[in-house]
């Protein structure tokens, strides 16, 4: 069986979640430690989400789309990429803001909570933004 080729769906399916997964996983680590890095170095909350951004964004877009998806790497994929990931911004913000300022956590326990706490919307607008629509074939 082709791993993403024919074959039964559910296998099919499987195996992209498990690849989404562990593309996710590095990509959260990534994102986590230049949080807490840049938290370390001073950096304000705007500046530290929007380096985590410049760099998880290029990794994420790179492996999900040969990786999780195994569609080619082009800058029209790319930039609904990052289009869909910016929407992350917004997110990763307040998020981050619930955790360590209202809540009063240090940012190595506020970045990786809500960082847990996006993840389903991480998957939903990487697939929208790297598969793209083939017609269905008898």
């Amino acid at each position: 069986m082709h791993l993403l080729g024919a074959g039964p769906a559910g296998m099919i399916t499987h195996k992209r979640h498990l690849s989404y997964f562990a593309v996710a996983a590095t990509c959260l680590i990534a994102h986590n430690l230049v949080m807490i890095g840049t938290d370390t170095l001073g950096f304000v909350l705007v500046s530290a989400v929007l380096s985590s951004f410049v760099v998880v964004v290029v990794l994420g877009y790179l492996l999900h789309s040969r990786v999780t998806f195994a569609e080619q790497i082009s800058w029209p994929g790319f930039s609904r990429y990052v289009f869909a990931m910016s929407l992350n911004i917004p997110v990763s913000l307040i998020l981050v803001w619930i955790w360590k300022a209202a809540w009063g956590f240090p940012m190595w326990i506020a970045s990786p909570a809500a960082t847990v706490c996006a993840l389903a919307i991480n998957y939903t607008t990487s697939r929208w933004a790297i598969v793209i629509p083939r017609p269905v074939s008898e």
